[in-house]
């Protein structure tokens, strides 16, 4: 399948940004999940994004959220108004500060085939980890910590207007990538599937 190049400025408030980069952690990621993807961001809108990195949930210039991206594509949820989209991001901007979630990322690699291995290869730590991110996804907890594509798919699941059918606490970015719910806008970075 072909692709587009878009401009930064084409995006649009509360467009969804999926990429990956050079580092090991985002290797990992592709390779527990089977997707050339490992990172989801959120647009704000003005050249500014509100994603979930190791630091926590931050804002941030899009250059330097794409500044590493070997590959950054976009997508836009169907049937948005502007009065939603500026909902989807109020509600990321409200948990700016919260930190990363490592326990709902590692719980979120499970949910895929590969992911799985975890049980084959020790069925204790799989099994304990398992528990460990359900715990995590409970009412009481899930909105303390967050990872990427946890953060985006809430503040959408929040706004009334899910982007997937996963779980937030569940989803990982090839969830997002592949969503019924998006459309491909273009590649701000790289040039394939």
């Amino acid at each position: 399948m072909g692709y587009v190049r878009i401009d930064p400025s084409t995006l649009r408030v509360a467009d969804i940004i999926v990429s990956t980069g050079r580092a090991f952690i985002s290797g990992a990621i592709r390779k527990a999940t089977g997707t050339d993807y490992s990172h989801t961001i959120l647009y704000i809108g003005n050249g500014k994004v509100i994603e979930a990195i190791s630091d926590g949930v931050v804002e941030r210039d899009l250059s330097v959220a794409l500044g590493e991206a070997t590959l950054a594509v976009a997508l836009r949820r169907r049937h948005m108004n502007p009065e939603t989209r500026r909902n989807v991001v109020d509600f990321a901007d409200a948990f700016k500060g919260r930190p990363y979630d490592y326990v709902g990322a590692a719980g979120a690699g499970l949910s895929h085939n590969r992911g799985k291995l975890a049980w084959v290869l020790s069925p204790l730590a799989g099994t304990a980890l398992y528990i460990a991110a359900l715990r995590n996804a409970s009412d009481d907890n899930k909105d303390k910590a967050f990872f990427c594509s946890e953060l985006v798919a809430r503040t959408y699941e929040l706004a009334g207007v899910p982007m997937t059918d996963n779980d937030p606490s569940f989803t990982t970015p090839r969830a997002v990538r592949v969503s019924p719910y998006l459309i491909y806008i273009g590649h701000l970075v790289g040039g394939s599937f």
